[in-house]
């Protein structure tokens, strides 16, 4: 009882944390901007050598694959170069920046903390957006990085660092020709491609909210 306790808590504050940021996400933008004005001319296309600055932050309620019950909390620092655009597709060079990822695992799997700390960097990055003309732009992602944990992941007696490659779609909602919200999700990886000693993998549904800034 005591286990299962322990996992609905550490499941309920991933789902607080990703319902925080996104509050906050959604308070930051101005209220002027929650109309945008549709039509030629608003601005919302991006055009080749724009740049983006922003964060993001999200998490999964649960890990399948060869590794289960495991939860999965990230926040990241986001930049972006536009390498080319077209009439209605853009390309994107992205690069994020991880001070915070967290694993939650059940607490019968070491002694000690069943929460582990972790930071890194995802420097080779796409992303590809559509609807170029439109305020809400549809996209597609993928990534490759890595990160850092203070404690063997995801089980003891495998790695500290792991590989993260994970792919994803989303929708970018431009509050102002600028400013934009977005929510999507990533199918994420983690895994040591064999460093360590046991290398199970783990896959992870992460939900994400973010907010970015974009200037020429």
């Amino acid at each position: 009882m005591k286990k299962l306790h322990a996992l609905r808590l550490q499941q309920s504050l991933v789902r607080a944390m990703v319902l925080g940021v996104f509050s906050t996400l959604v308070g930051l933008t101005p209220v002027q901007g929650a109309e945008p004005s549709p039509g030629p001319g608003a601005g919302y296309a991006l055009t080749k050598g724009t740049n983006e600055f922003g964060l993001w932050a999200g998490g999964s309620p649960g890990s399948t694959g060869n590794i289960e019950d495991r939860q999965l909390f990230l926040f990241a620092l986001r930049y972006g170069r536009v390498l080319a655009a077209w009439e209605s597709v853009s390309l994107e060079y992205t690069l994020d920046i991880f001070p915070a990822a967290v694993v939650f695992e059940p607490g019968h799997v070491r002694r000690g903390s069943s929460t582990i700390y972790g930071a890194g960097l995802s420097p080779l990055g796409f992303k590809v957006n559509f609807a170029q003309q439109s305020w809400i732009q549809p996209f597609v992602a993928a990534s490759l990085g890595f990160l850092y944990f203070q404690h063997d992941v995801p089980v003891p007696h495998s790695s500290r660092f792991n590989f993260t490659p994970e792919v994803g779609l989303g929708v970018e909602f431009f509050l102002a020709p600028q400013r934009a919200l977005t929510l999507g999700y990533k199918f994420h990886h983690i895994s040591s491609a064999g460093i360590g000693d046991d290398n199970p993998g783990m896959n992870s549904h992460v939900i994400y909210a973010g907010f970015s800034f974009f200037s020429p």
